[in-house]
């Protein structure tokens, strides 16, 4: 799989989707894939995990996270559900009972893993749409953004601004 691919199926998935309206319901469309969501305890340094058998998939969230991280990290799953992360077999996934579990390898860290990348940018493509983002950015007038418009832009799209921030250079928009 590549990152274009992985952005192409995301901004397929919010199209199929259809809804417009900001900010992004990721727990909607999780709920329409099927996924059940769940906040816990996931113990120091574990934001989430997508834990799938055969008949159902459950994304599990740090209950403890800012609700900006939570909103990412759900995407996150979903992308590795979407683009068949967990059933990959290698270093990434543990079988245990039936269960698989997609978790973070050791690379994922250094931002060297490819499918943490890929879940990374289908993530940001689900949950700031090169579309609605680009609208919302020519709204905004002529000029370049400043601080203040990303800042309000992450508001609205309800993410940290660092990853607004991320996705707007990404689409040459900063």
């Amino acid at each position: 799989m590549s990152i274009r691919i992985a952005k192409m199926r995301a901004e397929m998935l919010i199209e199929r989707w259809g809804k417009k309206t900001l900010p992004i319901d990721i727990r909607d469309i999780a709920h329409s894939l099927g996924l059940h969501l769940t906040e816990a305890n996931l113990g120091e340094g574990v934001s989430g995990l997508l834990v799938t058998n055969a008949e159902v998939a459950h994304i599990f969230v740090q209950s403890s996270n800012h609700e900006h991280r939570k909103r990412f990290t759900i995407a996150h799953e979903i992308a590795h559900h979407c683009l068949g992360h967990q059933f990959e077999k290698g270093e990434h996934v543990i079988v245990d009972k039936g269960y698989f579990i997609s978790q973070r390898g050791p690379q994922a860290a250094a931002g060297v893993d490819p499918k943490e990348i890929e879940a990374n940018q289908f993530a940001a493509c689900l949950l700031m749409p090169s579309k609605i983002l680009r609208e919302k950015v020519l709204a905004l007038g002529p000029g370049p953004l400043l601080d203040f418009d990303v800042i309000e832009l992450a508001k609205e799209f309800q993410v940290s601004e660092q990853a607004m921030t991320i996705r707007l250079t990404t689409l040459g928009l900063l």
